[in-house]
């Protein structure tokens, strides 16, 4: 070892980013398929009354004529993502495994929006572009323009989940409840945790705009990576021990960063765009994760396609039900309703989907009206219940809204 042990470290450095730099296109690709597939495994299983119940969290079809997989055609398909999984880790030319994939998990969706979380939403479109691939180790180029797919998918979700934090609940009430296993024991660093969740979305938004630069990349990669650490730490185990479907979803995204990013020397110009017969595939992620997501400020594009998750900025709806409406209903949903006042009983529907799902709610009206409705189709008298929803967009939210079954 060098008697400059400042030097020794720079040089070790220095032959780790060498070495990165020289792993080839196809390595990322297979590392990035692997984390992706077991990723999602370990979301399905965590979530298992999501996809195939048992449930008393109602259904949101996209359609409402259409019928959603349950009792062993569920069972069925359910298990057959893990073996479509199985085939994408272990055939040499998985193409038809993750395109397999991918359409069984678009049936499920199609079935349910309350399925359309934003883990789900990323790794879908992920395996819809590394279904594209050839997977032909001679198509070095190929490999390299489904990774700049990737690399525009990650690093845009960056952008937006730090801009849609951009808003006083995330600073007031959300900030501070995520970094509440740090105060509770240290109340000292209260007021200095305050100020960094005001930084929160421009660093966010910063290095992801940084991780689609030269100059940049590197200190945007640390920031990436330290940040999914810290969100491991709050939410995991020894922190809120909350909401564990998005444990390896947070997991996966530093792994993502390092496979896409560590070592590269990629334009942003080669992210941001391509040509051949990529170009379509990209234009779409493009619109999808990088254009679209702007227009969820103004209600014209769901809050959770735009990497929303935990920023303060969603719907949020409650049903009100009286205690004859209580005494109707079905033990399975009753027992969600709590009394708040006479003859008034409340379900907090965030509190409903994470207790019964173990995934929060999809936060949109259309949505919440559904779900309401198939509360009321289950009462005698319909005119016992109220649907209140409140909209928090960035502009042009809606005043809280209440909505009687014959209006669902």
């Amino acid at each position: 070892m060098p008697r400059n042990r400042g030097a020794y470290v720079a040089q070790r450095f220095a032959d780790t980013a060498v070495a990165a730099a020289r792993t080839s296109a196809a390595t990322r690709l297979v590392a990035l398929k692997v984390t992706l597939v077991v990723a999602f495994c370990l979301g399905l299983a965590l979530s298992p009354h999501l996809w195939v119940g048992p449930r008393s969290y109602p259904t949101a079809p996209v359609f409402s004529a259409l019928p959603d997989p349950d009792g062993l055609a569920a069972q069925i398909l359910y298990a057959g993502l893990f073996v479509l999984a199985a085939g994408c880790l272990l055939a040499p030319r998985p193409r038809a495994f993750l395109a397999g994939l991918a359409a069984v998990v678009a049936v499920f969706c199609l079935a349910d929006q309350t399925r359309w979380q934003p883990w789900v939403f990323q790794y879908e479109f992920l395996l819809a572009t590394l279904a594209l691939f050839s997977w032909r180790r001679d198509d070095a180029a190929g490999a390299e323009r489904t990774l700049n797919v990737a690399r525009l998918v990650v690093a845009s979700t960056y952008v937006w989940s730090g801009l849609q934090k951009l808003n006083g609940n995330f600073v007031d009430i959300e900030f501070p409840w995520i970094v509440a296993p740090i105060t509770d024991v240290l109340p000292a660093t209260r007021g200095l945790l305050r100020a960094a969740g005001f930084a929160v979305p421009f660093v966010q938004a910063g290095f992801g705009i940084g991780l689609m630069t030269r100059r940049f990349r590197a200190v945007s990669l640390a920031l990436a990576v330290a940040m999914h650490l810290f969100i491991l730490a709050m939410f995991g185990p020894a922190g809120q021990d909350w909401n564990d479907v998005v444990w390896p979803w947070t997991a996966a995204m530093a792994a993502f960063d390092i496979i896409l990013f560590a070592g590269t020397d990629v334009a942003p110009r080669a992210i941001l765009m391509t040509r051949g017969r990529y170009a379509v595939w990209h234009a779409a992620a493009l619109v999808l994760f990088a254009l679209l997501p702007a227009l969820s400020f103004v209600d014209l594009w769901d809050s959770f396609l735009s990497a929303a998750l935990y920023s303060g900025n969603v719907t949020e709806a409650q049903i009100y039900a009286t205690d004859a409406a209580k005494a109707a209903l079905p033990a399975p949903i009753a027992r969600f309703l709590e009394q708040v006042a006479p003859n008034t009983n409340v379900i907090n529907l965030q509190r409903w989907a994470i207790e019964d799902l173990n995934v929060t709610t999809y936060p949109e009206a259309r949505v919440f009206r559904a779900i309401a409705g198939r509360v009321c189709d289950q009462l005698p008298d319909r005119s016992q219940l109220v649907l209140i929803v409140k909209e928090q967009r960035l502009l042009f939210s809606r005043p809280e809204t209440g909505y009687r079954c014959w209006q669902l």
